[in-house]
């Protein structure tokens, strides 16, 4: 399978910020598949699954007479993934698998999702050749993906945590994905026959320490460390951030904006 380093880590502090970003984003995840037509009885590819939290509710949906193949890289979130497909969801199958290399995997799907998954990729083809064969005609595939990650920012001071999201940036292209991928996936898809039928902007914005601020926060605390290991932050500007979003949470016009989500639906051709 090659490396299976997922790029922001799988040690237990950022398995619980993931856990919680999937029940933050879960209502925006459930509409964005209700509007691509799942239902139970639908065969679903779930692309980079991680521990499989999009995956266990996705396979609620569909039911026992439904199926859904979960996709991930990294092996210890594919041992978690297959632990609880076991416990509540035996139609929940998980496999590993490296959506940046060309594999074979089964075809006939309904639905295919992902989410800050091609952002990661340092070429597309494999997922759109994957997506390709995959999918039957007519089917639909749902992302959520980044078109403008230069958005983050803590307003109105927030100097350090602007750096961090330039680092951020800078770190994800070092590793060769793009930030901003859905910029080009829609484009990418069409050539290939795909026909584009929603492009929908998410917009992300926190303020006082809501669920959205937190997660926020919690992203700059634990990435910061890596992004300080890597070499694109200081220990400095992690403390002055640290110091930035303490003042924020007691200032009531300071507020949070996340990187800009796009959510694509796309239907495979005929």
């Amino acid at each position: 399978m090659g490396n299976d380093t997922y790029v922001l880590g799988t040690h237990a502090e950022e398995r619980e910020r993931l856990r919680q970003q999937s029940e933050l984003w879960l209502p925006s995840a459930q509409a964005a598949w209700h509007r691509a037509g799942l239902k139970e009885g639908c065969r679903v590819l779930d692309l980079g699954a991680g521990a499989g939290d999009c995956s266990l509710e996705l396979a609620r949906a569909v039911g026992p007479s439904g199926h859904v193949l979960a996709l991930e890289k990294s092996a210890a979130y594919v041992q978690e993934a297959q632990a609880v497909a076991a416990r509540h969801a035996p139609w929940l199958e998980v496999r590993q698998h490296d959506l940046a290399i060309d594999a074979p995997v089964p075809a006939g799907f309904d639905l295919a999702w992902s989410r800050w998954v091609a952002m990661f990729l340092p070429r597309l083809e494999p997922l759109l050749d994957l997506l390709g064969r995959s999918l039957r005609p007519g089917g639909r595939f749902v992302a959520h993906e980044y078109v403008h990650w230069a958005s983050f920012a803590l307003h109105p001071h927030g100097e350090a945590i602007a750096a961090f999201g330039a680092a951020s940036m800078a770190s994800f292209r070092a590793s060769g994905g793009d930030p901003n991928v859905n910029r080009r996936l829609p484009d990418r898809l069409a050539e290939r026959g795909f026909r584009i039928d929603e492009l929908r902007p998410l917009p992300v914005l926190g303020r006082g320490g809501d669920p959205w601020a937190r997660w926020l926060e919690r992203f700059v605390r634990i990435y910061g460390r890596e992004l300080i290991r890597q070499g694109h932050w200081s220990a400095e500007q992690a403390s002055q951030a640290e110091e930035e979003m303490q003042a924020a949470r007691s200032m009531p016009g300071s507020y949070w904006v996340g990187p800009t989500v796009l959510e694509l639906h796309a239907t495979a051709p005929p």
